[in-house]
């Protein structure tokens, strides 16, 4: 589950959450009901959380990851054939750093303003996608709260350890999962590292945050 407070394109009243709210967004589901016409539909609820009985915690680069997050939507932008949009944020470091210019600046006041911007917002301000580190930071404390609260064995998994042991890391996962090797993985595609996106500087005043 991607649980809760990781939207794209938000104010921070939308992506700023306790740990009782991303729970919430964790045992979100839906699922298929018949209705009374022979047909079905599609609901939405949650399901107990008694019924989670462990987690794996995958924890990626944070600039990796917020460059990744720039190439989903760039990618919800191709299915939709929004060709502007593509045309303006091409899939490269500029794009990148054009899409979150914009991004930032549209929420910039509401963040500025905010109290939990305060003792690093100067320093991060000029970061591209600065919102979306907060963001990466806030989720994985809510993470770690949560399986703590739950009181559930954890894996943590760490995304490059793929790329450096993917049979290793495999069949640590499938062994924690307890789950039998049955076919074949899917191909692991390395290389998609994007530190080289961002200045030493910005680099820096991430690590501040």
């Amino acid at each position: 589950s991607h649980c809760g407070a990781r939207c794209a394109s938000c104010k921070p009243d939308d992506y700023i959450e306790n740990h009782h709210l991303f729970l919430k967004d964790c045992l979100k589901t839906e699922y298929i009901m018949r209705n009374g016409n022979g047909g079905v539909t599609k609901m939405k609820g949650h399901y107990d959380k008694k019924l989670v009985s462990r987690a794996v915690h995958l924890i990626r680069d944070p600039f990796d990851n917020i460059v990744s997050r720039f190439h989903l939507a760039h990618k919800h932008s191709e299915r939709r054939k929004e060709l502007k949009i593509l045309a303006k944020y091409p899939k490269s470091k500029e794009g990148f750093r054009d899409f979150c210019k914009d991004i930032g600046m549209e929420f910039r006041s509401e963040e500025k303003r905010s109290k939990f911007f305060d003792d690093f917002f100067d320093e991060v301000k000029n970061v591209p996608c600065y919102a979306d580190f907060f963001k990466y930071l806030q989720w994985h404390n809510l993470a770690f709260t949560t399986t703590w609260d739950l009181g559930i064995p954890t894996m943590i998994l760490h995304y490059e350890n793929y790329t450096y042991n993917f049979n290793g890391t495999k069949d640590s996962l499938l062994e924690f999962l307890e789950q039998e090797d049955n076919h074949d993985p899917p191909d692991f595609i390395r290389g998609k590292t994007y530190r080289h996106y961002f200045s030493k500087e910005e680099v820096q005043a991430v690590f501040s945050m």
